[in-house]
């Protein structure tokens, strides 16, 4: 199987849960673009990684973290693979307002224009949702509610597995997937 790691806003392809996929699956099985370009060359990686894992014969799984969460979600949603969702970000009308106001009004519209893309077309067989005590989002309020039709797995960890919006303990408990996945 091939990974994907969708980085969150102001992180990037290097962050220690990628480099963490990457030395448990080893790197040449770990791609992580980086997502901190303009919206409209976000527009134009989602069309290229959309055509790249459609037309990929491996099992794909993409892991996206905070709003790397709902990029992932929309990739998977539009090449119908696996994705693991940590802590995300579905409602960036809501979170984005607390993390910076310097992202501009158009990218928050784009991202929430996604998020009713995906809300509709989402498939649940397809998606793990893992979440954490979380200070930024309430994932009760925001994202539990947010997969009306369900998922395929939905855990709270508690805070001596992982914790914080950062995902703290993300190594052990994707390392625990990997070998109960094998």
């Amino acid at each position: 199987m091939k990974y994907y790691y969708f980085h969150g806003y102001g992180s990037s392809p290097s962050a220690c849960k990628a480099e963490a996929m990457r030395e448990i699956l080893g790197a040449e099985n770990v791609s992580a673009p980086d997502f901190n370009v303009s919206p409209e060359e976000v527009s134009n990686l989602f069309d290229k990684l959309i055509d790249e894992i459609s037309s990929n014969n491996e099992e794909i799984c993409i892991v996206g973290s905070s709003l790397g969460g709902l990029y992932a979600l929309y990739v998977a949603t539009k090449a119908n693979c696996k994705t693991i969702l940590l802590n995300p970000a579905l409602i960036p009308m809501v979170i984005v307002p607390k993390i910076t106001d310097k992202v501009p009004v158009s990218a928050t519209l784009i991202a929430q224009k996604l998020s009713s893309y995906i809300y509709e077309y989402y498939n649940q067989e397809n998606v793990s949702v893992w979440v954490t005590d979380d200070p930024l989002i309430n994932h009760s309020v925001l994202t539990k509610p947010y997969f009306y039709k369900g998922v395929k797995e939905y855990i709270e960890f508690d805070t001596n597995t992982a914790s914080g919006h950062e995902f703290t303990g993300f190594k052990n408990v994707f390392e625990k997937y990997i070998k109960n996945y094998k």
